[in-house]
C-alpha cells in the first residue's frame, strides 16, 4: 500500500435520544421480613424523566434560538420521535429560573460597578397590557428587566441605575438625569440621526456643519487616542460654534413668555446647549464610546423574540425569560458554549461572573 485517502461524513443517528434505565434492587430481610431498596442515583426522581442535557437543549432552543413551544414540540416529535408537552417545556424553563437565582443576583450587584454601563429601554405586551423591557449591560455583562412602568420607579424597582457611580450611556431619556450620581454620555448615533432629518428635510445647513464636526472629531479620537484638556477645550469652542449658528435661525423665546412649543430644531439645539460635555464626552475619557451601539444590539433580539411569538401571557413568564436571556447573553459575551452554560444551570451549577475592575 502506498498511502490511503481519507474522507469524512458527519451525520446525525437516526433517533439520537438514548434511554438510560436505573434499576434498584430491592430486597426483603430474612429475620423481620422487611422490605429494602436501594437508592436511585441523585436527579433520578420520577418513573420517566428528561435528563439534564435533553432538558438544557429545550431550554436553548426556547430561550436562545426563540422557538415557540407549539413549533418545539413538533420539532421533538419530528427529531427525536417523542411528544413533549407545553407543561414540560414551562416546567424546564422554571428549573432553570429558580437556578440562576445566585447569577441574578451577582448581576445586579456587579453591572452599576462597570467604568461604563449602557442603558435602553423598549415597550413589551405582556398579558395584553403595555409593560417596559429595561437593559443595563458592558461588553461582559447583560441585565434584563420587565417592569409596568418605563421612569424611575422601574429603574428604581430594577436596582441596577441608582447604583451606578460610573459612566452611563444613554439617549437622552430625561428619566435617566433623575440620577445625578452617574456620570452621563450621551448616544451620538441618536444625534446623528436627527442632525441628518434637519439638513436633508429642512434645509438646516447648521445641522451638516454639526453632524460633519462631530464625526471628524470622532475619527480623530479612534486614531489619536482621548483629547487632552487644551484639545478638547478648542473641539468645544468648535461645537459651540455650530450651535451659535443655528440659534441665529432658532432664537430661544423670550424670558417670561413660559414653556411654549418649539420646532424639532429649537429643541435639539437647546439639548446642545445644555448637554454638551455629556455630548462630547467620548473625547477626553477613553472609555466613552461615541454611541450606545451596546445597548441598543442588546435590547434588539428581546424585540425579535416578541415579533416570532408575540407578547407574554403573564408577567412572571417575562420575568423568566429575562432573567434566562441575561444569564445567556452574559456567557455569550465571554464565549461560553451556551448550550452547555444551560446545563450547568440545570444542574445547580450556573456560571457566575467575577466583579469587574471599577472605575476611578
Amino acid at each position: 500500500m502506498l498511502d490511503y485517502e481519507r474522507r469524512q461524513v458527519l451525520d446525525l443517528p437516526a433517533r439520537p435520544l438514548a434511554v438510560t434505565e436505573h434499576r434498584a434492587e430491592i430486597k426483603g430481610c430474612p429475620h423481620c421480613g422487611a422490605e429494602v431498596r436501594a437508592v436511585f442515583p441523585p436527579g433520578v426522581n420520577a418513573p420517566v424523566q428528561y435528563g439534564p442535557r435533553f432538558q438544557s437543549l429545550m431550554v436553548y432552543l426556547n430561550q436562545q434560538q426563540l422557538l415557540p413551544y407549539e413549533r418545539l414540540a413538533q420539532l421533538c416529535q419530528d427529531l427525536f420521535g417523542q411528544p413533549l408537552s407545553a407543561g414540560t417545556l414551562v416546567a424546564a424553563n422554571e428549573r432553570v429560573f429558580a437556578q440562576l437565582e445566585p447569577f441574578a443576583q451577582a448581576l445586579v450587584q456587579q453591572v452599576p460597578q462597570a467604568p461604563v454601563v449602557h442603558l435602553d429601554e423598549s415597550g413589551l405586551r405582556v398579558a395584553g397590557a403595555l409593560h417596559w423591557l429595561h437593559v443595563a449591560s458592558t461588553s461582559q455583562l447583560t441585565f434584563y428587566g420587565v417592569h409596568p412602568k418605563r421612569g424611575t420607579e422601574a429603574m428604581d424597582a430594577l436596582g441596577i441605575v441608582g447604583a451606578c457611580r460610573h459612566w452611563v450611556v444613554h439617549d437622552h431619556w430625561k428619566p435617566y438625569f433623575s440620577y445625578p450620581e452617574c456620570l452621563h454620555a450621551l448616544c451620538n448615533e441618536h444625534l446623528l440621526r436627527e442632525l441628518k432629518f434637519l439638513w436633508e428635510e429642512q434645509q438646516e445647513v447648521w445641522a451638516r456643519q454639526l453632524s460633519d464636526l462631530l464625526l471628524g472629531l470622532h475619527r480623530r479620537r479612534q486614531k489619536h487616542g482621548p483629547f487632552n484638556e487644551s484639545q478638547f477645550n478648542r473641539a468645544r469652542k468648535h461645537y459651540r460654534a455650530v450651535v451659535r449658528r443655528g440659534r441665529y435661525r432658532h432664537p430661544r423665546p423670550p424670558a417670561g413668555q413660559g414653556r411654549r412649543a418649539q420646532s424639532k430644531a429649537a429643541n435639539l439645539l437647546e439639548r446642545l446647549e445644555d448637554f454638551d460635555w455629556s455630548i462630547l464626552a467620548f473625547l477626553w475619557d477613553a472609555r466613552v464610546p461615541f454611541t450606545n451601539n451596546q445597548g441598543e444590539q442588546d435590547i434588539r433580539m428581546i424585540k425579535v423574540r416578541q415579533k416570532i411569538s408575540g407578547c407574554f401571557r403573564t408577567l412572571h413568564g417575562a420575568q423568566m425569560f429575562c432573567r434566562i436571556r441575561s444569564y445567556l447573553s452574559t456567557c455569550r459575551k465571554r464565549g461560553h458554549n451556551l448550550w452547555e452554560a444551560i446545563q450547568r444551570a440545570v444542574l445547580g451549577l450556573p456560571f457566575i461572573p467575577s466583579c469587574p475592575p471599577a472605575g476611578p
